[in-house]
């Protein structure tokens, strides 16, 4: 099978890595030439917190590519699979340009972006494509452009977007074999969209309140005040839900509150973003929420404010 990722961040590495490692045949697009070169150079390490022996992939086993050269190259030798690693913000503003000489493709391609939206968008800009999306609690911080940690085992659960949402074709299932076997346990399900709804609500609670406080996550439960602020963020969401008919377990909250425990060391990416100066995705995670709560008619002040919060502490240049 041979797989193709763009995007070598945290995840497209992770992915990558093990992909390799356990025998497949990955090629990497990556945004920039100078990590291509250096995976080329050092290949891709994957280290493991709780001390196990690091996974590394040599150079000579990395097929790393300039995702510019993606729209000429990729047309002439296609994968079996194209998976999107990159976060909504390069997915809409780099993709279209990409994609477009695959409008008329029947490709398979699996999407891992928070979110909500950009399902809707591939599906317009790929019309042929056998859309998949994943909701992932896979857990991976990059070190550099060859080196990423992985933070925490989570799982993956895959489902076909539209089409009636069936997953049960022998492709879906040679994907997530293939994964099984690198190490990321996988469901397929025909449900995928209480999947993402579900992970939506818990990065629209949790994401946000760590970036504005700048604490992993576990500090969230250190105080009444915070955990207000959460439950404020979370009453909000459900009552969209609600008036969207959007189904969620009502376990949903005390879920919240052990994600937190679970990932207590963890930085959320939206802190990742806020640290390192670059755009966070409040925009498709609680804005997406508004976005909803403006088509149901339900208000929903905190996660407004919450937005104009997390987008006020990255300065654009005018």
């Amino acid at each position: 099978m041979r797989i193709d990722i763009i995007g070598a961040g945290s995840l497209g590495l992770l992915l990558a890595g093990k992909l390799i490692f356990a025998g497949n045949r990955v090629r990497l697009w990556c945004r920039s030439e100078e990590q291509r070169a250096a995976l080329s150079e050092d290949g891709i390490t994957i280290s493991y917190e709780d001390g196990r022996q690091p996974i590394l992939v040599p150079g000579s086993e990395v097929e790393a590519l300039p995702m510019s050269e993606f729209s000429r190259l990729y047309p002439e030798q296609p994968g079996d699979w194209l998976v999107l690693a990159v976060k909504q913000g390069p997915l809409r503003s780099m993709l279209p340009e990409l994609l477009a000489p695959l409008r008329q493709s029947e490709l398979n391609l699996l999407c891992l972006q928070n979110g909500w939206g950009h399902l809707e968008l591939l599906q317009e800009l790929l019309p042929a494509a056998h859309l998949y999306a994943a909701v992932t609690t896979e857990g991976a911080k990059r070190e550099s452009p060859v080196r990423v940690v992985h933070a925490g085992t989570g799982r993956t659960v895959i489902g076909l977007w539209g089409e009636n949402g069936t997953v049960e074709n022998i492709t879906a299932a040679s994907l997530a074999e293939a994964l099984v076997l690198a190490g990321f346990p996988v469901t397929l399900s025909n449900e995928v969209d209480i999947a993402i709804f579900r992970k939506l609500l818990i990065n629209a609670v949790i994401n946000p309140l760590t970036a504005v406080w700048r604490i992993p996550n576990g500090e969230l439960l250190a105080s009444d005040l915070r955990l207000s602020m959460m439950r404020e963020l979370y009453e909000e969401a459900v009552s969209v839900y609600d008036a969207c008919g959007i189904a969620y377990e009502f376990s949903l909250w005390d879920d919240i509150l052990e994600v937190c425990r679970a990932t207590s060391g963890n930085l959320s990416s939206m802190l990742a973003d806020v640290l390192a100066f670059r755009e966070t995705e409040i925009g498709w995670i609680n804005g997406s929420l508004v976005e909803l709560a403006n088509q149901s008619g339900v208000d929903v002040p905190a996660h407004r404010l919450i937005i104009r919060m997390v987008e006020g502490m990255i300065v654009k240049e005018r």
